[in-house]
């Protein structure tokens, strides 16, 4: 199932979306063509319909007033960092 949102404006530290369900932290945002907007930093409101912070790509920076209102996609999680399955959680002396 790929999650929708939608960007609903524009605040200092990002992009503000709002969707139906809550995405992972760090997880990529997409629009209609696939282009990677940015990444999800931050994640507030209402259970059911939550609102969330996404740190826009360098790329889009130039363009971000144009994505108010733009139903956008929630792709993998990205950023530094491996999946949880394979960090070790001992140090080896």
């Amino acid at each position: 199932m790929v999650l929708t949102a939608k960007i609903l404006h524009l605040r200092p530290r990002g992009l503000v979306a709002r969707g139906d369900q809550a995405p992972k932290m760090g997880q990529s945002v997409l629009d209609s063509s696939k282009r990677r907007i940015g990444n999800v930093i931050d994640i507030f409101g209402p259970v059911k319909a939550p609102y969330f912070l996404i740190k826009p790509a360098s790329e889009v920076k130039s363009e971000l007033n144009k994505l108010i209102g733009v139903e956008v996609y929630l792709g993998e999680p990205h950023g530094k960092g491996g999946k949880p399955e394979k960090m070790s959680r001992m140090r080896k002396h």
